[in-house]
Parts: C-alpha cells; sequence; structure tokens
C-alpha cells in the first residue's frame, strides 16, 4: 500500500513549524507524499476555512500545540482563555469537517514557563482541557511524547534562544524525534498492520543456546526480560506471537517451563515451528495454519544468515535483524515501524485469545462427520448493531484490513466514516460469537438508500469467521433492515481482486455467475423479498 496520489501529511502548530516540515519532508521524500503547512501563528483559522490544508485533503492533519503560546505575549496568562475555548469549540468540529485522521500532540512547555508559577499552572490546565476534548473525538488521536527524547537519545530539547527571536522552541534533534515519531504514526494508515511476530529463540528471547546450556544455563538479563515484555505488550495490541527456533521441542519447551527468568510463556504463543527445516518453509507453514498472508508477518532473528535467507524467500515478510548486545535490544525494537501502531481496539485485545481457542474448534469439526452438525454444536450467535461513535475506530479497521471477504476493498477513514454517516449513510457492525468464545465485531455494512434501492459500497467479513455462513446471516439481516427503510432492491459494489477470493465466490453464488479476478468493477443487485421470503435451507 504506497499510493504516492496519497495527499500526505497537512500541518500546523502554535509556534514555527519550518525545521519541522523540512525534517518530515525529508521522510516522506521517498514515498512520494508531502507535507504542507498552514501558515504561522494560526491554527483556529485553518480549522475554520474549508479551503485551508486542514480541511482540503483525506490524508493526515497533524496538530502540534504548546499551550503557552496560547497566552504569547500577554501580561497575564489568563488572557489566552478566550483564544483556548476558540480552540476547543473549532477542535471539536473538525472531525466532521474533514476526512482526514488527526494526530494532536502537545509538545513540552518551555523552561521559562516552568519556571513562572502562574504560567506552569495555567499551561497545566490549558494541557488537561485539551487533552480531556480531544481523548473521545472520533478520529483524532492524542499523541504522547513524554518518552520522545529518551527514546531517540535527544540532549537538548528546548532552544531558548531561537524561540525568543523565531519562535523556534526547540531543538534541531528534537524537531527531527518528533518528525520521525509524527512520520511514523501517519504511515500506518497507508500501511497494511502486521499481525503475526515470528520469534526466535536462542540469542533472541535469551543469551546462550538452551540444548547446550540447559534450561536454566541460559541467561535472562534486564535486556532480554525486557524483549520479551515488549513482546508481550505486543500481543496485548492484537499480534499473534509465534516461535520459529532451530532446535529440539523439548529444550525450548523446557526453558519456557523451568526458567524463572522468562516472562512470555507458552500460552502466549499462538503456534510454532521448532525443528531442523528451512525457517522459510517454518514461516510459510505457520502463514497456512494461521490462515494470514505472509505480508502480516514480521520475523525477529539474531541470525544474519537466517535473516538474509528469509528476505531472500519471502521478501513479503518484515525481517527484524535483532542485535546481540542485549542492553540494546528493546531500542531497537522500539524503533522498529513493523511495530508501529496508531489504535488499539477491543478486537485486537480479543485476537491472540481467540486463535488460542482455535485448535478446540478444530478438533470438534474433526469429531463430527456431517459439517452441519459442527456448525449447529458452535451454536454461533450473529448479531448487527448500528454503527456508533465508539465503533467507528474498529470499523476503520476492518476497512483497512480485510482482504480476502470484501466485496469492494473500499477503505475508510473514521471521518471519513463519520461524514458517510452524517451525510445520510448508514452503517452496521457484526459480532459473532460461539461456544469457544467471542470473536468481537467481525464485520462491516454501509449502505445508503436511494429511492427503493439500498446502495451497498461495503460489505465485509473478517477472515476468522470464514466458512461459518456468517455472511449469509449479514445479508438477511441487512435485507430485513432494507425492506424497513422501503428497499426492494441490495445493489451490492464490488471489485475483484487477487486475494478477495471467498468474497467473489459468494457473489457466485448469489448471481450463478463466475467473477474472475481480472473481471471490471461492477454491482450485483439482489431482491430483498428473495432473502426475507426465502425459507433458510433455500439460501445459499
Amino acid at each position: 500500500m504506497n499510493d504516492v496520489s496519497d495527499p500526505g501529511i497537512a500541518l500546523a502548530a502554535t509556534f514555527t513549524s519550518d525545521a519541522l516540515r523540512d525534517a518530515m519532508a525529508r521522510r516522506l521524500a521517498e514515498t512520494g507524499r508531502e507535507v504542507r503547512t498552514a501558515p504561522y501563528g494560526q491554527l483556529v483559522e485553518p480549522l475554520l476555512d474549508p479551503g485551508s490544508v486542514l480541511l482540503t485533503h483525506a490524508g493526515v492533519n497533524a496538530l502540534l500545540l504548546r499551550a503557552e503560546d496560547l497566552c504569547r505575549g500577554a501580561e497575564e496568562p489568563s488572557a489566552g482563555d478566550r483564544l483556548l475555548d476558540e480552540l476547543l469549540s473549532v477542535l471539536s468540529a473538525a472531525p466532521t469537517r474533514s476526512a482526514a485522521t488527526w494526530l494532536v500532540a502537545l509538545t513540552p512547555p518551555s523552561p521559562g514557563a516552568l519556571a513562572d508559577p502562574a504560567l506552569a499552572r495555567w499551561t497545566e490546565a490549558a494541557t488537561r482541557r485539551i487533552t480531556e476534548a480531544v481523548a473521545p473525538l472520533p478520529g483524532m488521536h492524542l499523541v504522547s511524547l513524554d518518552d520522545l527524547a529518551d527514546r531517540y537519545d535527544v540532549p537538548e530539547t528546548h532552544d531558548e534562544y531561537a524561540d525568543r527571536i523565531a519562535h523556534l522552541p526547540y531543538t534541531d534533534g528534537y524537531f527531527d524525534a518528533l518528525a520521525d515519531r509524527l512520520v511514523r504514526l501517519a504511515a500506518t494508515t497507508w500501511r497494511r498492520p502486521r499481525k503475526v511476530v515470528v520469534l526466535d529463540c536462542d540469542n533472541t528471547l535469551w543469551a546462550g543456546v538452551c540444548g547446550e546450556d540447559g534450561p536454566l544455563g541460559v541467561e535472562i538479563g534486564p535486556g532480554r526480560r525486557a524483549v520479551q515484555e515488549f513482546m508481550l505488550d505486543q500481543r496485548a495490541r492484537g499480534k499473534l506471537l509465534c516461535l520459529c527456533s532451530r532446535n529440539e521441542e523439548a529444550d525450548v519447551q523446557a526453558v519456557f517451563a523451568e526458567n524463572p527468568g522468562m516472562v512470555l510463556t507458552m500460552r502466549d504463543v499462538t503456534a510454532h515451528r521448532i525443528g531442523w527445516q528451512p525457517k522459510a518453509q517454518y514461516l510459510a507453514e505457520l502463514s497456512e495454519e494461521l490462515g494470514l498472508a505472509l505480508n502480516s508477518f514480521v520475523f525477529v532473528d539474531d541470525d544474519a544468515v537466517e535473516c538474509a535467507s528469509v528476505r531472500a524467500q519471502l521478501p513479503e515478510v518484515a525481517v527484524v535483524e535483532l542485535t546481540r548486545d542485549a542492553d540494546a535490544a528493546p531500542r531497537q525494537l522500539a524503533h522498529e515501524v513493523a511495530f508501529d501502531q496508531l489504535t488499539v481496539t477491543d478486537e485486537d485485545r480479543l485476537r491472540a485469545d481467540w486463535y488460542g481457542a482455535e485448535p478446540e474448534r478444530r478438533e470438534l469439526e474433526r469429531s463430527v462427520a456431517d459439517y452441519e452438525e459442527f456448525l449447529a454444536r458452535c451454536a454461533i450467535d450473529v448479531t448487527m448493531e448500528e454503527l456508533s461513535d465508539s465503533a467507528l475506530d474498529r470499523a476503520a479497521q476492518l476497512t483497512a484490513r480485510t482482504t480476502q471477504f470484501t466485496l469492494a476493498g473500499a477503505a475508510f477513514t473514521v471521518p471519513a466514516l463519520r461524514r458517510l454517516l452524517d451525510d445520510g449513510g448508514r452503517g452496521w457492525t457484526v459480532r459473532v460469537r460461539d461456544v469457544f468464545g467471542d470473536y468481537g465485531t467481525v464485520g462491516l455494512v454501509l449502505a445508503r438508500a436511494d429511492g427503493d434501492v439500498l446502495d451497498v459500497p461495503v460489505f465485509l467479513l473478517s477472515c476468522r469467521v470464514l466458512n461459518r455462513r456468517v455472511e449469509t446471516r449479514m445479508l438477511r439481516m441487512l435485507s430485513a433492515k432494507a425492506r424497513a427503510a422501503g428497499c426492494r432492491t441490495l445493489r451490492l459494489s464490488y471489485r475483484p481482486t487477487r486475494r478477495n477470493a471467498p468474497a467473489r465466490q459468494f457473489l457466485q453464488q448469489l448471481s450463478g455467475s463466475a467473477i474472475g479476478v481480472e473481471d471490471a468493477p461492477g454491482v450485483l443487485d439482489v431482491r430483498v423479498a428473495d432473502w426475507i421470503d426465502a425459507p433458510a435451507a433455500a439460501v445459499p
């Protein structure tokens, strides 16, 4: 996903942003994207002007706010109250005025502001008000800068002389670090996220070779422990953890079971391949087992030869060649773009647990002779709920991540979804549960009534619930909603791709005609009555 037609990043700040803009532009150069900036000293104006850089594109808007700038030049900090009130008012309306994704960063106060008790109190209160106003807004993301200087080894954050003469409050080093943070977060909106982290064991999770040193002989010092804690956090953020190690499986299992320094447990590991076959082969096997494409994989290994082999054989896999310097390894991981993630949804937190229950589902499927009996014993419950503000992040995530069962493949940002709903569109999220657990929100439908036709530009379902006939229940539920809205026809938009074969097969079941990957985009009309009135057994 490197569409150079993407409009890139629009930048507005309460201070002079030239140095930041230039640093961001250097990082964006190879992508073909650009940074555009609002005029100096203007923040409220471009949030109101329909022709401003902030409101005329659907890329990423970055707002940099230093609270003390709102009362800069005033005799009393309270003079900034009016501007702060105005800013909060326009910020609250911004997501409805633009289809962009918004990054809002509250930058550090100057040493002078911290030294002035009155200004320090006002700045702290203003920062709190901005945070409380922005946090619940759909499509707006607060960017934490608390650890920025430490993470990037910036020795000096503030440039008091440049701040005084040119309103450039930070050093080049800090602006450079800030540019990297913003561009990396922006890039998560135009790159598909990685879903699986495959970990080597020896000299990656621990120091030493478990087959030679034994389960208690390998060392897990602070650095390696921090690596494991980082991976545990990745699991909590929705990534699946797998092992891929050249070892005897019993030796690896013994370290997990017996070494008291281990943070990770085998319960945290979704799947593993431990043995003596090539690691590229093992990665392909894991991809098949999990049903996830290799371009969603991250491979972490300390061995340069193994990393080079995977890069050569599986170029779609993100390869992280981890340093053997245990103390440096956590910092390296923190700077790897493959782990960048802007939002974490409830479904992200459920993902690893869902995959953990998959062996039980497969065992049930093997134990019954009839697929209908399997589905009945799964007791699959499907619900469709009106798309709400609280579900917009997950809905946008589904449009960006779903590649197999998506009819048209259109991606939406949160503000774009909000605008569609405000303009008269409808949306529904689909949640699925079975006897083994909760899949979470795994489906999305977007629609708009046009006379007696319900246009459906988005109809998608996560691969986690394919082959459960959830899509047919979705279409039946959608037909009921269409009839309630006075519509007699569902008009399903589709765009064939190499990846969406399950969706094309579903369309073939509906229409009786095959749709090939080379076919042009189109629409398929479905009579609502066929799905409302027909008996369940007659539904494909």
